[in-house]
């Protein structure tokens, strides 16, 4: 409940309102206007210029503040009492100058100053969750679901953050609803948590574009839970076109939303492929660009999308389509993302497309997998235990198969195979110590433990021995500082790390020749390498830096040499920060 006072409506009890055991009537009431007594809160509620009927008889051309509090809870007040109060005329009657984007003005930077200590935390909507659940009338969940938005809207920065946000997890499970209305009620509220707006702070506007990316994520983890076509699909590709439209050019979500949008338009569904196709043509035109040209854009990021419809001696028609608007022959397509698709194609177990794209490139697929083996090998080693042993023995197998040609058998032996491409797989492993998980960063300071065990070891090592090894290293980097932690290292990890250390100093010179190529910002790779792929570049090679440790001054020069062209960036900060 609460009382009015100087400064608006304050909480003088934790009780719900209402609670599960009241009548439907109410609670439908109560998810009518919930998200309005939000907007009330905050500062951010006024009166239509178009009044519409049962309107209070105001006094003066524009109400004060404190007036439309008093009216909205004496609304409130009014239906609760009386069943056959009209409580849709609050929708026509009230907007928010935070929450509508139909406003007549823009809020004044006074009054946000002052809604900054007015602003509710998403837990206090807590305890109105029960209507969103299905014991509930389908329409009272849904009008509850919509107010969410109001909610968010008027949430202080701490509670902004998607992933750790209890309402947003609440949020996301509703997209999966049988109910179509909420789950369309659902996007809405889950796009709130990425929109940014004009008055957004630098921290905001941050939070939510990890929000972006964090729901892009979420997505493809809803589609791998289906068990098959579900019409639930639709609301997914609608939240990736919502995403699509609120994000920059150059936001890596949009790395993550076309290759989902391509993704759907290559399926066999007649009807995803329709909304797939909407949702572009609707991205594109907020972007002012030609789908063809928002393609181009991101070619190399859609290209494992494409390449994983693709069939032996069939090129299907979205992919034939694709080409058309990229114009290039698919030969070529294929041919200048291979270091991208094989690795993806090969993890993701689509040996079909494989095969495929091995016959348009007319090469032996195992050929085609050992030109490309320092990625598919860095992707194995950043794998769980259990998956990466099955993904190796895989790889073996596929290049142990017998030739077509010759019917003879062929050796593989892991350790030469490793060390023909070990520059290319270190800078690969290196890369990924630039990764935010710190789960991710101690895998790839183990991968390039075991490789290292590996290239310093005998040639007879099998696939069991290497998955044991990184095991093993994996275990004692467990209890290890990161470096970015800024702990020291334990006196029993000295040893080690500085053998780890003279290893990567062996290579550094090629992997900061391949960093140097990932940092070098022209027209042709601007949309292909994107600002957080930059940033995550400069961040591994200060990890690297402080993996080397008292080596690291020998190669002073050639690390400054390749910080130097990013200082003066948009990821300057990061760069100022590793130097």
């Amino acid at each position: 409940m609460y009382r009015q006072g100087r400064d608006g409506y304050t909480e003088v009890t934790d009780k719900p309102r209402i609670t599960v055991d009241d009548p439907p009537d109410l609670v439908e009431v109560v998810a009518n206007v919930v998200g309005f007594v939000a907007c009330a809160r905050a500062g951010g509620l006024q009166v239509r210029l178009q009044k519409v009927l049962p309107l209070p008889e105001w006094t003066e051309e524009e109400p004060s503040l404190d007036t439309v509090q008093q009216s909205v809870f004496g609304m409130l007040r009014s239906a609760l009492s009386n069943p056959c109060f009209d409580i849709l005329a609050l929708r026509s009657v009230y907007s928010c100058t935070m929450c509508d984007s139909h406003c007549s003005k823009q809020p004044d930077p006074s009054l946000n100053t002052r809604q900054s200590s007015r602003m509710v935390t998403l837990s206090d909507w807590l305890p109105y969750w029960f209507i969103a659940s299905s014991r509930q009338q389908e329409t009272t969940s849904v009008r509850f679901v919509r107010s969410a938005v109001r909610f968010i809207g008027h949430a202080p920065p701490e509670d902004m953050a998607l992933k750790s946000s209890p309402l947003g997890q609440g949020i996301i499970r509703r997209l999966s609803s049988s109910n179509r209305e909420i789950r369309l009620a659902a996007r809405d509220a889950v796009l709130s948590y990425s929109q940014n707006l004009s008055w957004d702070s630098d921290a905001v506007a941050h939070i939510k574009q990890a929000n972006r990316t964090e729901t892009m994520q979420i997505l493809h983890k809803l589609m791998q839970e289906l068990n098959g076509p579900s019409i639930v699909e639709e609301v997914f590709l609608l939240v990736a076109g919502g995403i699509g439209r609120v994000s920059q050019m150059d936001d890596n979500a949009m790395c993550e939303v076309l290759p989902y949008m391509v993704r759907y338009y290559c399926s066999s569904n007649v009807f995803l492929r329709a909304v797939a196709m909407e949702q572009l043509l609707v991205v594109s035109q907020v972007h002012q660009v030609s789908v063809a040209r928002l393609l181009s854009c991101f070619s190399e990021h859609i290209s494992c999308a494409l390449a994983g419809t693709l069939i032996q001696g069939l090129l299907p028609a979205p992919f034939v389509q694709c080409m058309k608007m990229l114009e290039t022959a698919p030969s070529d397509f294929l041919n200048r993302f291979q270091a991208r698709i094989v690795p993806e194609l090969f993890i993701g177990g689509n040996e079909t497309a494989l095969k495929a794209v091995a016959s348009i490139l007319d090469i032996r697929l195992p050929v085609l997998c050992v030109n490309q083996a320092a990625s598919i090998f860095a992707r194995m080693f950043l794998m769980d235990d259990q998956p990466m042993q099955q993904a190796m023995l895989r790889f073996v197998s596929l290049l142990s198969a017998e030739s077509e040609l010759d019917k003879e058998q062929v050796e593989v032996n892991i350790p030469s195979l490793l060390r023909s491409c070990s520059v290319k797989l270190i800078f690969n492993l290196v890369l990924a110590l630039g990764e935010h998980d710190s789960i991710l960063r101690k895998r790839a300071r183990s991968a390039i433990a075991t490789v290292q065990n590996i290239l310093d070891g005998a040639n007879t090592q099998g696939v069991a021995v290497i998955v044991q090894q990184n095991t093993s290293n994996m275990r004692n980097m467990a209890s290890d500082e990161s470096p970015r932690s800024g702990g020291p290292a334990k006196p029993h990890m000295a040893a080690s790390s500085q053998r780890l250390a003279a290893f990567v100093s062996q290579h550094i010179l090629g992997v900061l020749a391949y960093m140097n190529e990932l940092l070098r910002d022209t027209p042709e790779t601007a949309m292909l390498r994107n600002e957080h792929m930059r940033r995550k570049a400069v961040m591994a090679i200060g990890e690297m830096v402080t993996l080397l440790g008292a080596q690291a001054a020998a190669h002073a020069n050639n690390v400054v040499a390749s910080l130097t062209p990013v200082l003066s960036g948009p990821i300057a900060d990061c760069a100022l920060d590793v130097w």
